[in-house]
């Protein structure tokens, strides 16, 4: 008799941890898991982790596309320099989605005139980059444009426009 009662007890204590993990994942989530989060990620990006995972991506794919690729003797190792090489429908929609979010930060960062004169150049060079299919030179330059981005704080730069925008409304 006490081996059902400990069932059905591990039952219900199942249940409610399962309903407690269902609530997790639509968003109902406590306080303490947010902030746990938003300081790992604070904390990943002090240690510059993605930084790192993107350059060590980009050296991956200049390795495997020096054994690809006939390179330019005049400049072996220079990516503008080696003949550009096809990119798989997975890597071809990664660049076209990170040349759109390029555009759209861009545009951005010019109506909100954030480095007004790079904004506006950076922009008509987006937009001029989506009229052709990705090829592995596209990818150097989305990674190199993702990391202008972050080197001059564009992202969070607009962030703060925004929020004054809100406070000014209100």
């Amino acid at each position: 008799m006490v081996a059902i009662f400990s069932t059905c007890d591990e039952d219900s204590e199942k249940r409610s941890t399962l309903a407690q993990d269902l609530s997790d994942l639509t968003g109902e989530g406590n306080i303490e898991t947010m902030l746990s989060v938003e300081m790992g990620l604070k904390e990943l990006a002090s240690l510059k982790v993605e930084d790192a995972i993107v350059l060590a991506l980009a050296q991956q794919r200049r390795a495997n596309s020096l054994r690809l690729s006939i390179s330019d003797v005049k400049s072996p190792g220079d990516p503008k320099y080696m003949e550009a090489f096809e990119l798989s429908p997975e890597e071809s929609e990664d660049v076209l989605f990170k040349e759109a979010w390029l555009t759209y930060f861009w545009r951005r960062a010019k109506a909100h005139g954030i480095e007004e004169d790079t904004a506006k150049e950076r922009f008509q060079f987006w937009i001029s980059r989506s009229a052709h299919s990705p090829s592995s030179h596209d990818a150097v330059d989305v990674e190199q444009g993702l990391s202008e981005l972050r080197k001059l704080g564009i992202e969070h730069r607009l962030w703060e426009a925004s929020r004054k925008e809100i406070h000014q409304d209100s």
